[in-house]
């Protein structure tokens, strides 16, 4: 019996999109934010972004080869800003609230449609563990979105690849969120938007079920073959619900 579902944040309980607006507004965001805490830096806000994005891109790369997470204060200081003449023990002590931004500005989030339905029915209908795993270069960015949703109250835990160290599909991230809700992965549900994280990871773990529902990131992360499948090919969130309660009336 499935006894706890565990959900991948942006893209999969969240809408996500990203666009050039996007990345203008992060570069000024930045700006404000260095000028704020008295930051000086010899660019203007696109230029500076400009040079950041380099090194931040070229994280993001080495991140996924290793499938290790950088804490903030190691992923701005030592990679974004690394070639960029500034005050690095300040912004080590501002690399949260700018990681915070950069998670809420680079993308335009939203929680799906039917996904506090959703949440609602495994919690109080089904009494599921409910939880998040994500993948983020954030401490606090995760939890402050749920509250802002108005959803919080409905998750036992949040697993981030920030605090654990190791990103998915790297076991480790999976470990920690089952060691959680102390459950066996046979257990376990998970739904995710992407086959190269969120298929191939919990297919690894022996998870009972393993939903996917794609969005804007699908087709930027799932590039090649990836030899998995999903028991379930959602398109409405709220589908998480209703096959889980399905397969508990037929198990009864």
């Amino acid at each position: 019996m499935i006894k706890a579902v565990m959900f991948d944040m942006g893209g999969t309980l969240e809408d996500l999109y990203s666009d050039e607006k996007n990345d203008r507004a992060t570069a000024y965001a930045l700006y404000e934010i260095l000028k704020k805490h008295g930051i000086e830096v010899p660019y203007d806000a696109e230029t500076l972004w400009a040079k950041v994005g380099v090194g931040i891109n070229a994280y993001k790369k080495d991140s996924e080869r290793t499938l290790r997470e950088l804490k903030p204060e190691e992923i701005w200081p030592d990679w974004g800003f690394k070639d960029i003449p500034v005050d690095r023990e300040k912004l080590r002590s501002i690399s949260e609230e700018i990681a915070h931004m950069w998670e809420t500005t680079f993308y335009d989030r939203k929680l799906r449609e039917h996904g506090a339905e959703m949440l609602k029915g495994l919690k109080e209908d089904l009494h599921m563990h409910v939880s998040v795993v994500s993948n983020t270069g954030s401490l606090f960015q995760v939890f402050d979105t749920l509250e802002k949703y108005g959803v919080r109250q409905y998750f036992d835990d949040i697993t981030l690849s920030s605090v654990t160290g190791y990103r998915k599909p790297h076991p480790n991230i999976f470990t920690v969120a089952l060691k959680q809700a102390n459950l066996d992965p046979s257990e376990c549900a998970f739904v995710g938007d992407t086959l190269s994280r969120d298929v191939v990871g919990p297919r690894r773990m022996g998870f009972g079920r393993v939903f996917k529902i794609n969005s804007f990131l699908t087709p930027q992360k799932d590039i090649g073959k990836f030899d998995v499948e999903p028991d379930y090919q959602i398109t409405d969130i709220y589908d998480v619900y209703t096959l889980l309660k399905k397969e508990r009336e037929e198990e009864r």
